[in-house]
């Protein structure tokens, strides 16, 4: 290969990386995530999740799990297909696979979110610079003292209103049929 066409290629693939990355900078950092009290214990939680994301609504099952201080996340869709999996570890959000259709998702505020809304106290775990506010109507999340995230628990689920991206999320509870029962050999 040339000198110019080696040239050329790379400067074409300079170009589309900072491209990428400048699309990806239109979404600023979700802050509030990063935790340096992440506990090392064992959860588990299934939910249907529906969420609404520009002019894009969609549904999908989520298994959350985690074993000692990764945190793992699953989704589905209500057919079955894999989605998305990906693993937090009080610091940041790796993205393992996700198709196509789901590659501009926020998954920082999706995990984030879904945190504050279901990991018990995920809100005491957070520094000074995160509050939440009780309403009438749920709970506010603020961060630095700006409102990011409106949290209404109702009986049977629960509405997430992301007001920095913004989406919408309802996670209704599904029953966890994966658990050991110890009766059964």
């Amino acid at each position: 290969m040339s000198i110019r066409m080696s040239s050329a290629l790379l400067a074409l693939a300079l170009a589309s990386t900072l491209l990428c990355s400048a699309c990806q900078s239109l979404i600023p950092q979700a802050q509030g995530l990063v935790t340096s009290t992440w506990p090392v214990h064992s959860y588990q939680r299934q939910d249907q999740i529906e969420v609404q994301w520009k002019e894009q609504g969609f549904s999908f099952l989520l298994y959350q799990q985690q074993q000692g201080k990764h945190l793992e996340m699953l989704a589905l869709s209500l057919t079955g297909q894999q989605l998305f999996k990906l693993s937090f570890n009080g610091n940041q959000v790796q993205v393992e696979q996700r198709i196509a259709a789901m590659k501009l998702l926020p998954f920082d505020y999706v995990v984030r979110d879904l945190l504050y809304a279901t990991y018990p106290d995920f809100a005491k775990m957070q520094s000074a610079q995160v509050s939440v506010q009780q309403q009438s109507e749920g709970q506010l999340v603020l961060i630095q003292q700006q409102p990011v995230l409106h949290i209404h628990v109702l009986n049977d689920r629960i509405e997430l209103d992301n007001i920095q991206v913004p989406y919408q999320m309802v996670i209704s509870p599904v029953s966890n049929t994966l658990e050991q029962d110890e009766g059964d050999i």
